[in-house]
């Protein structure tokens, strides 16, 4: 995935416990059956803090 211009977007692990909860949480997701890229996606929305900030470009 490439931002556009003037957008950034920062990936910042959470602390350890959330991320054993998203790993966990998407183990026992895919153990069950469920679809797995849904809940890959999810288990990394909760150990990653993912933000998106416009950046002002002087030009």
């Amino acid at each position: 995935m490439m931002p556009r211009p003037g957008l950034a977007i920062f990936l910042t692990p959470r602390e350890l416990p959330f991320g054993l909860i998203g790993a966990g949480g998407a183990t026992l997701g895919v153990w069950a059956g469920a679809p797995v890229i849904p809940v890959i996606a999810v288990g990394f929305f909760v150990a990653v803090r993912v933000t998106i900030q416009g950046v002002h470009n002087p030009s």
